[in-house]
């Protein structure tokens, strides 16, 4: 027998009457072809009597269902969470008559969209439901895989499938950033000419160019810095002002 795909939104409901004892509504809804194979919407927590899912559903259903003169419907059933130990209460139910969305005389893929009243356990109606449906043309590998062994199923269930088979690499380790000797390259400094040690303070030793001129690192930086006079360097001619002790009255 040859089957459609068919797709239904359920938007969202209005004037939803709450349950007796149940401050808040949060309602979700139930919708099924064949009793055998039902979805179900996410609860909303926030929508209190006006509820909005947006949640997606794929019937496969033979073409005979869809047909204009067809008394086939699609059900809905709309509850409040009422927590672990209650039972849900039922809010309202829904028939949505397929026939009357004539989706065979419309283009693939175009949805078509309608209201349609709830009825609430006493009977009497009470809120919309609003609905859309759409008639598919294809659906992904992984929705034609699912729907192969059940006739029903969730657009999020199908995301959580398809993200499941996604391939996972670990992330690159990230090597650590090498330290930049600012020295390298450079040759070395020479060492103090007082025996070939190096300076008793502690103090870096200075690079010397070949006129004289003492050249180091603070020097560019405009920061001032001692320089140390070596009695071997003849050619190094440096004028200095010599500050006098204060006269304090002495002899």
């Amino acid at each position: 027998m040859d089957s459609q795909l068919l797709e239904i939104n359920l938007i969202s409901a209005q004037s939803l009457k709450p349950p007796f004892g149940l401050r808040r509504v949060q309602a979700y809804a139930v919708a099924w072809v064949e009793p055998a194979f039902k979805v179900r919407t996410l609860v909303d927590r926030t929508g209190g009597e006006n509820p909005t899912w947006n949640d997606k559903f794929i019937f496969r259903v033979p073409s005979g269902f869809l047909a204009n003169d067809s008394a086939s419907t699609v059900a809905v059933e709309i509850y409040a969470a009422a927590g672990r130990i209650l039972p849900d209460p039922l809010l309202g139910t829904v028939r949505l008559l397929v026939g009357n969305l004539r989706l065979l005389s419309r283009r693939r893929d175009c949805p078509a969209f309608d209201a349609v009243g709830i009825r609430r356990p006493s009977g009497r109606f009470h809120g919309v439901l609003n609905v859309g449906a759409t008639l598919l043309r294809c659906v992904s590998l992984v929705a034609a895989k699912a729907l192969a062994t059940c006739p029903a199923v969730s657009y999020r269930d199908l995301m959580g499938k398809e993200a499941s088979k996604i391939r996972r690499f670990p992330a690159t380790p990230v090597a650590p950033a090498r330290r930049v000797d600012p020295t390298a390259g450079k040759d070395p400094a020479p060492k103090e000419r007082n025996g070939g040690k190096g300076s008793s303070d502690g103090e870096d030793e200075e690079e010397r160019s070949d006129g004289g001129v003492v050249l180091c690192g603070p020097c560019f930086l405009g920061l001032p810095r001692r320089i140390h006079l070596s009695p071997s360097d003849q050619n190094l001619k440096l004028s200095w002002t010599e500050e006098k002790p204060a006269d304090d009255g002495r002899p």
